[in-house]
């Protein structure tokens, strides 16, 4: 049944999370932004407040004219943003941008006044410390285990995972895939040391078997998992304390030496031996972000090296043609890298099949010793995994519990329509998909997406924690990356974020955003579950509205020309709606991509009304799509070209435009679930979207249109 529907309580709590759609929170945030001025101001007239004021009223009556001319250039400045998309207002339902919450707001504005630079606690003392907080926050939700505290009582030899705040998911996706890669080759070094020193070591086959590291040929080492390769480090160290009879703080000293020494280093060496001993392949689904071919490039895979595998009917990967391309690639003497598996993809917001790669591994690995480091692309839909606390619940009990929590009753009917019907979210498959997070090698996720925090904020992170090792850059004016017990080899977390990631220079004031968004709105049902629970019932209402619009039509006696055809025969996995508008009779493939391209031009700024023009006279927002070969296979949109009676040679020539509508406004379930009245917003975007069909149809001159009149008389048009 709907939990609570229709009137609940609980949805009430969005109402104070954020600003508003016309600013309903002003009051609060107003008062509190002016207190972290004051705020700040004291903090600057309060250290060595004995010191001699540098601007004297004297100087600033001098520079009154300067500080109108300031005004005027703010004014216009402001006046410019206010042509900008109302990113805020639920009637915009283009692309992944909504309202930020209330508390990343305030954090980010007082983080951005101190300007803290979270490279180094040199220069951001507290900024650093609450990035440590945010990454766990961010583990904890993923199913990682966290570190212990800095400095506090932990087991020298426990895994835990290693999180931090990036940019955003192309910066994160990078770093996985360059941590990845000298992981992958890192056995190779490792061996060439073990050998040169005659040092056995004993390594962890991934068929569960053993051997010793100098017995294993060059492929073989290739093989090893991510998770063997974490520990051949401090396994080396080890064994070359005691093979040299010398404290630990030397061996670790030595270590680096010997590696760079052995050729395959990458970090030292390039990656010339390793790259030549077996070149590495990327699998990815053709629904990838653009990230992975700019990683691809950047570390001299090759864009040719990263194979696009099939998705399926729902634009999900398909995991027989990935185990396909996997031996394929093998078979041409390449090293199956990694394989990247999608949360939310970016232009249908589908969920690759998680677990079913996690077994996909295991099976190779028991068959033929071969292992990948498996990532998980989260950066859309990451904060989903708030919907499953506590995560040690069954795969049944998360599937009840969810399905009861993000559901609600619809009510559809409208004129001489009856309609109701239940929706809710959580396929078993979707479910299952998420749930495996936590057995992934890394994970990407980004807080200015469905977290709702003021960009860039993204987030990368690692079950194991050792892949900083991986990363590690010494620099004279970083913290250091080994403070070495004396009598021991010890796993510790790290005391400074900025030697183990991509990026140098990076704003604290991202870090406090979103820091205090998680302490005011937890990582759980309660939290973020409820604001992700309202874009996905949202998006659920949608594509039921498009479903049943034509029932709708019917009953109403509105004869209209086209149909409206999501672009999945089932909900979409997260809140991304794709459809098209196609005409009842059969049409070519360049005639309905004409048509969606003249509709989706009626729902943008620049199209409707040229450059420059406000938003004030757009009613709704959509964004658009482009479903094309080589991304996307025949065989992989096999589905859709039947559904749409597209030949598969014309969709070669063309692709197909698609209509897209993100929906992550939380205001549009708050509305309805909290006794709103008047016809529902995604009734009225549905009539607009009608109205502009048929206009559509008529002024490309694809066919006469009898539904015009029928429309108009039902008050559809301009609503």
């Amino acid at each position: 049944m709907p939990d609570d529907s229709p009137l609940r309580d609980k949805t009430k709590n969005l109402g104070a999370w954020f600003l508003g759609p016309k600013a309903e929170n002003a009051e609060v945030e107003e008062k509190l932004v002016s207190f972290i001025l004051q705020d700040y101001f004291h903090w600057r007239r309060n250290y060595y407040p004995s010191d001699e004021i540098v601007i004297p009223q004297s100087m600033r009556r001098d520079l009154v004219d300067w500080n109108d001319d300031l005004a005027q250039k703010l004014a216009e400045m402001l006046a410019g943003l206010r042509k900008h998309f109302p990113f805020y207002s639920p009637r915009y339902l283009a692309h992944m941008m909504s309202d930020q919450t209330i508390p990343s707001v305030l954090g980010y504005f007082a983080g951005l006044l101190y300007n803290p630079n979270n490279v180094t606690p040199e220069a951001a003392p507290v900024t650093e410390h609450w990035e440590f907080e945010v990454g766990r926050d961010i583990l904890e939700m993923m199913g990682y285990k966290a570190p212990p505290a800095p400095g506090g009582p932990h087991e020298a030899r426990s895994e835990f995972g290693w999180a931090h705040v990036t940019s955003g998911g192309t910066v994160a996706n990078i770093e996985v895939l360059w941590a990845a890669r000298n992981a992958a080759y890192f056995p190779l070094a490792v061996r060439r040391v073990a050998c040169e020193l005659g040092v056995p070591l004993e390594v962890a086959l991934p068929d569960q078997s053993s051997a010793n590291l100098l017995d294993l040929d060059q492929q073989q080492c290739l093989g090893l998992t991510p998770s063997e390769t974490m520990h051949l480090l401090p396994r080396l160290v080890e064994a070359i304390q005691r093979r040299l009879d010398v404290p630990p703080r030397v061996a670790i000293q030595k270590v680096p030496e010997l590696l760079a020494a052995s050729g395959y280093c990458i970090p030292h060496n390039g990656t010339a031996a390793c790259y030549q001993t077996r070149p590495p392949a990327i699998f990815v689904s053709g629904a990838k972000h653009y990230s992975i071919m700019k990683a691809a490039d950047l570390l001299g895979i090759g864009r040719d090296n990263v194979f696009l595998v099939d998705v399926d009917g729902l634009f999900r990967m398909d995991v027989r043609d990935l185990e396909a391309k996997i031996k394929t690639a093998i078979n041409r003497g390449l090293l199956p890298m990694a394989v990247i598996a999608i949360a939310g993809t970016t232009e249908e917001g589908a969920v690759d099949p998680v677990h079913e790669v996690l077994d996909l591994r295991h099976q190779f690995e028991a068959e033929s010793r071969t292992s990948f480091w498996l990532h998980v692309d989260a950066a859309w839909s990451g904060y989903l995994r708030a919907l499953f606390a506590p995560d040690a619940a069954s795969l049944v009990e998360h599937v009840a519990t969810v399905r009861k929590f993000v559901s609600r009753e619809l009510d559809l009917s409208d004129g001489a329509y009856s309609k109701k019907l239940e929706i809710q979210w959580g396929d078993r498959d979707v479910l299952s998909a998420f749930l495996a997070f936590s057995k992934a090698d890394s994970i990407t996720v980004d807080p200015h997406k469905m977290g709702y925090v003021p960009y860039p904020c993204g987030v990368v992170a690692f079950r194991n924690d050792r892949v900083r090792q991986f990363l590690a850059e010494v620099a004279p004016y970083l913290a250091p990356t080994i403070q070495p017990d004396e009598s021991k080899i010890e796993h510790a977390p790290p005391t400074s974020i900025g030697p183990y990631i991509l990026e140098g220079s990076k704003p604290g004031a991202a870090v406090a955003g979103v820091w205090l968004s998680h302490r005011m709105i937890p990582l759980n049902r309660d939290g973020y579950g409820e604001i992700v629970r309202a874009s996905i019932l949202a998006a659920r209402e949608l594509y039921e509205r498009l479903v049943h619009w034509e029932h709708w039509a019917a009953a109403n006696k509105v004869d209209a020309t086209f149909e409206f055809m999501p672009l999945t025969p089932q909900p979409p996995d997260t809140n991304v709606v794709c459809f098209l508008v196609k005409e009842k009779n059969p049409a070519s493939l360049a005639r309905m991509n004409a048509l969606n391209q003249w509709i989706y031009e009626r729902f943008t700024i620049e199209s409707e009304h040229g450059p420059g023009e406000y938003s004030y006279s757009q009613p709704f927002f959509l964004s658009h799509t482009v479903i094309k070969y080589p991304s996307y296979s025949p065989r992989s949109v096999a589905g859709p070209l039947h559904r749409f009676s597209i030949d598969a040679s014309e969709y070669f020539e063309r692709g197909l435009f698609v209509l897209r509508a993100t929906i992550m406004s939380p205001y549009i379930v708050l509305a309805e679930e909290t006794g709103r009245k008047g016809r529902p917003l995604l009734a009225q975007f549905i009539d607009r979207l009608a109205a502009k069909a048929e206009e559509g149809i008529v002024e490309l001159g694809l066919t006469w249109s009898p539904g015009i009149p029928q429309l108009r008389k039902a008050g559809l048009e301009e609503n």
